[in-house]
């Protein structure tokens, strides 16, 4: 197989795991079975959230080498990990800004120039503006938030299809897409819906968000006639976890999640060895 419409998303998960730096050792892991393959803590992911104190600027970069500094709104959550520092470093934080939402990111961004702070981690001097928090009700478990309606493919010659996608970003909205070329999506595709999540729960196998308004196609509920909680969408972790592996060329394995969002299966990255 060789996944060429998911390397952004296996870059993602790779960096993010790296940034975790707090894995169980293997003395203390628990194993599981995947794909019939004994799995380790370790390979999971294990994601740290973030809540900014303060408003507090970041300064993104573009691929023209320009720089713009933004302010990240009190309240935002980002995932990261804090470093103490030492008697030779400062404390800092380095955090990911790919799951904030499109519009953030965007704004004022340079016409036709990729931000490349998207794809790589940025550091604070000011780890004390930003404050450990447990994962949000909204995000799934080991995942970036990021989950899709997709076909594998056990052909070499061929990429995996992805038709939709539903991307949870970590201050709370939801962004819906739908590819209209399935063999070759584009990650960063401006969303057709962005709809900010007002509430969640978290029971279970089950995760209920409510929203304002409606995304057509979704399978959302109608709960209430007026209000910010008028539209549920109900999101269940199937908890029939598999593996992919890549081709001689591409030797990626990748630990999945399955979820049914709205009767839909989509599917969510959860580790790598």
């Amino acid at each position: 197989m060789t996944p060429k419409v998911m390397l952004k998303v296996i870059a993602l998960a790779s960096l993010l795991v790296a940034l975790s730096n707090m894995l169980p050792s293997q003395a203390q892991a628990k194993s599981y079975q995947i794909g019939g393959q004994v799995v380790q803590d370790y390979d999971l992911n294990d994601y740290k959230y973030y809540k900014v104190k303060r408003t507090t600027p970041v300064v993104f970069l573009y691929a023209n080498n320009t720089k713009k500094t933004r302010q990240l709104p009190k309240g935002t959550v980002v995932i990261g990990n804090k470093f103490k520092g030492s008697a030779v470093e400062k404390p800092t934080i380095s955090f990911y800004l790919g799951q904030i939402d499109y519009k953030f990111l965007n704004k004022g961004r340079p016409k036709h120039v990729e931000l490349l702070s998207a794809s790589d981690a940025i550091g604070s001097r000011r780890p004390q503006d930003y404050q450990r928090i447990a994962r949000p009700a909204y995000l799934p478990a080991l995942s970036l938030g990021t989950l899709r309606q997709m076909k594998f493919t056990t052909n070499p010659n061929q990429d995996d299809k992805v038709y939709s996608q539903l991307k949870i970003t970590s201050n709370g909205f939801a962004e819906f897409t739908r590819f209209k070329n399935p063999n070759a999506v584009n990650g960063d595709q401006r969303p057709q819906f962005q709809v900010k999540i007002q509430k969640a729960t978290n029971r279970g196998n089950t995760r209920q968000l409510y929203f304002a308004q409606k995304v057509p196609g979704w399978g959302m509920q109608r709960v209430h006639q007026s209000g910010k909680l008028k539209y549920r969408l109900t999101v269940v972790n199937q908890h029939r976890p598999f593996r992919t592996d890549g081709d001689p060329d591409d030797p990626n394995t990748l630990f999945w999640s399955r979820y049914t969002v709205g009767g839909k299966t989509l599917v969510t990255i959860i580790g790598q060895p």
